[in-house]
């Protein structure tokens, strides 16, 4: 960034103490640019898009968040197709109150176990449903990643556009320092009036309040972009490098899309379940071996039959279940609507930016710049007045900040289309 020097504001003394006073604040505004500047990180270091979305990964906490609730699904539907578990039983028949802790007088000890049978195709339903909600949590993990890498390129941008802004503000001051030596020069020799002095230091410094607001705003997107970085507020940062410009290529399923459609998979896997469950009985079977004093040992066996077609809560739940598959049907439906959206808008966001660059680069920059020389010229010879050479000038800083915006605001498009086309940029690393 280049910060101009106001010595020229000084060469020529004025009898006017304000005029003096104004340049002395404009000369600590410019030097407050530059310490800014300075304390953003090292000087040559840039922060570029790849890098900072490897930094979020590795250190956001939404994201690892999603990763540690992804692998717990996952955890978690490895035992789904595990059989019930089996219990152990002991019962001692008729102990005698007299001797409640005397084993000898029990009249039967009775040692059993217990094991719940699944009816026919229980297990691998109850399987294809928890691995589905674990695929299902793993696109919502996918779907964050790219979140996250969307909001990096936008923090990125936003804080690569507000240093340009910065600079472009800065161009605009050595700009109006000129324009201060030429109308104090013609004020000196008569030509010009104290009114034009003071209009044109006054639009040095509408500049100043520009560049002061900006300053903060800095602050507050450079806290952003550490926030999602995992890294405190106030963390020094390098440079932003130049937002994207190139479209990416190809395109996957959308996380949110292939979640939905998982979740449907893992309700119609439920609702064949629960409707079977009101149909078919878990079986218990079970063994027991009776140790009885002072007579021949023996064994039982048994079976359990429960009857849910008896039961209403069965029935109920599997209507439940059928309409819950009903409900993520339509939510598939509506997350494939969207996604289709996302990718329209984001294309035609593109194409929007690309073009608006286009014409402010090729045109309405180096026109302004034109006219900007031209009404300088016309002014130094007496041919123009203040207002036109001033309105000269704020007619370039305008193009220039266009010219900034539209890079970002393409950059910012191409984020979002790679986030609706399913792309990363970082590819991770499957446990």
């Amino acid at each position: 960034m280049r910060c101009a020097s106001l010595t020229s504001f000084q060469a020529v003394p004025l009898e006017r103490a304000p005029a003096r006073r104004n340049v002395m604040t404009l000369s600590a505004a410019v030097g407050g640019l530059a310490l800014l500047v300075s304390t953003q990180g090292p000087s040559g270091e840039v922060l570029d898009l790849p890098s900072a979305v490897k930094t979020a990964l590795q250190h956001n906490p939404e994201v690892a968040q999603a990763r540690a609730a992804r692998d717990a699904e996952r955890a978690g539907a490895a035992g789904a197709r595990a059989w019930p578990e089996p219990s152990l039983s002991y019962q001692a028949w008729q102990q005698p109150l007299a001797t409640p802790f005397d084993p000898t007088a029990t009249n039967m000890h009775m040692l059993g176990i217990r094991q719940t049978l699944p009816f026919p195709g229980q297990l691998g339903r109850a399987g294809r449903a928890a691995e589905a909600g674990a695929a299902a949590r793993g696109a919502d993990f996918l779907a964050a990643r790219l979140r996250l890498e969307a909001q990096v390129a936008h923090a990125l941008n936003g804080y690569w556009l507000i240093q340009h802004e910065l600079e472009a503000h800065a161009r605009h001051l050595e700009l109006g320092q000129q324009t201060v030596a030429a109308v104090r020069a013609r004020y000196v020799s008569g030509q010009a009036r104290q009114a034009d002095l003071l209009r044109a230091e006054t639009e040095l410094h509408r500049q100043h309040a520009s560049i002061a607001g900006l300053r903060e705003n800095l602050r507050g997107t450079m806290a952003l972009l550490n926030a999602l970085l995992g890294r405190p507020p106030d963390s020094a940062l390098p440079a932003a490098s130049e937002p994207e410009a190139e479209l990416p290529s190809g395109a996957l399923e959308r996380p949110e899309v292939a979640a939905a459609r998982l979740r449907t998979v893992e309700a119609q896997e439920s609702a064949a379940l629960a409707d079977k469950a009101r149909r078919l009985p878990e079986v218990m079977v079970g063994f027991d071996y009776m140790l009885m004093p002072g007579m021949p040992d023996a064994y039982s066996v048994m079976l359990q039959v429960p009857m849910p077609w008896l039961s209403g809560r069965r029935t109920a739940d599997a209507e439940r279940a059928r309409r819950q598959v009903e409900e993520l049907h339509f939510a598939k439906a509506s997350a494939e609507n969207a996604a289709r959206y996302e990718v329209a808008e984001a294309q035609a966001g593109v194409a929007a930016a690309r073009a608006q660059l286009v014409v402010t680069e090729e045109k309405l920059v180096p026109g302004a710049e034109r006219a900007l020389e031209a009404t300088r010229a016309s002014y130094v010879a007496g041919q123009a007045d203040l207002l036109a050479l001033l309105d000269a000038e704020s007619a370039l800083l305008d193009a220039r900040l266009s010219q900034v915006r539209q890079r970002a605001a393409q950059g910012d498009a191409i984020a979002d289309l790679r986030r609706a086309l399913g792309l990363s940029l970082i590819s991770e690393k499957q446990p």
